[in-house]
């Protein structure tokens, strides 16, 4: 606990006391002529280290098979909103993680944070607010758990159709999950087709170690099994898809060490800016990659439209 208290009153010093962040306008702004659209990417070394040297001619943009021409690409500065889905099982396993990575972050992004111990509890709304953000980190210690499992499912539709009504302009999902059964009835596409539609990239941190929520008997082996798998498929795929990453987590240790390279990867991402003389098809997907080698690029596999 004197860690967390140290580390809290780090947060407030290094951070603003603002309630909301502003777009910036003019060479961020996201252009809005119909026939461009703009996407976050990262680009990673070896290493896992961002990549901050690259410019337009660097970057190949494909939609659909088709050569797309990059208008700009540079370092963004567009703020982010970041809505954390801790999902574990009232062990506090995620709390100092957390407070690192808000910290990491601060003046860059407003967060919101939910837990996910059976049902999903929104316990701050977005903001940068520093007082409210300690005292939801706060929440996040050791409580009674759920151990029949939860309903990550549901906090990712909620949240990605939350996204879609405050027209965020670089959403993301941070999924912190310790595993277990789930209890939602969600089919995974349908998950999927909201995190599309919100534009938010969906990054998952998940432990490995079943100690943290074991396995409870259950009466509808069968659903359970269908609800489990549309878990996985959404936990798998969403990232891919989206223009983000899963991290399996084998010791604790790692929690915090996973997302503070989460932290660094949103702090130094690119806004590219691209042409679109011709609208896609809908099945048609966007391929983004750069000409130096050596390097990964994560970005989403569809533009979302303004």
């Amino acid at each position: 606990m004197r860690t967390f208290y140290a580390l809290s009153a780090a947060i407030v010093l290094l951070s603003p006391n603002s309630s909301a962040i502003s777009l910036p306008s003019g060479q961020e702004a996201a252009l809005r002529d119909g026939l461009t659209r703009t996407i976050y990417v990262s680009v990673l070394n070896n290493a896992g280290a961002p990549v901050t040297d690259l410019a337009a001619p660097d970057f190949v943009i494909k939609e659909g098979g088709k050569d797309r021409e990059v208008v700009r690409a540079g370092m963004t500065s567009v703020p982010l909103r970041i809505a954390l889905l801790v999902d574990d099982n009232g062990t506090g396993i995620f709390r100092y993680g957390v407070a690192k990575f808000i910290e990491r972050l601060q003046g860059r992004a407003e967060f919101a944070v939910t837990t996910v111990t059976g049902q999903n509890l929104k316990i701050v709304d977005y903001t940068t607010n520093v007082d409210q953000l300690t005292s939801a980190i706060g929440r996040l210690t050791a409580r009674p758990g759920t151990n029949d499992g939860g309903q990550l499912l549901e906090g990712i539709f909620e949240t990605a159709k939350d996204f879609q009504k405050r027209r965020a302009a670089r959403p993301i999902i941070v999924a912190l999950t310790v595993g277990g059964e789930e209890h939602s009835t969600l089919p995974a596409h349908h998950v999927l087709e909201e995190l599309e539609k919100s534009g938010a990239a969906l990054h998952v941190i998940a432990t490995s170690s079943s100690a943290l929520r074991p396995t409870a008997p259950v009466s509808r082996p069968g659903a359970l099994l269908e609800e489990n798998m549309n878990l996985a498929e959404v936990l798998g795929d969403g990232p891919k898809q989206s223009g983000g990453r899963r991290k399996e987590i084998v010791a604790s240790a790692g929690i915090t060490s996973g997302l503070q390279e989460l932290a660094e990867a949103l702090r130094n991402q690119y806004a590219i800016s691209f042409s679109r003389p011709d609208r896609p098809k809908e099945n048609e997907k966007l391929s983004v990659s750069v000409k130096r080698s050596g390097l990964t690029v994560r970005a989403p596999i569809k533009a979302r439209n303004p």
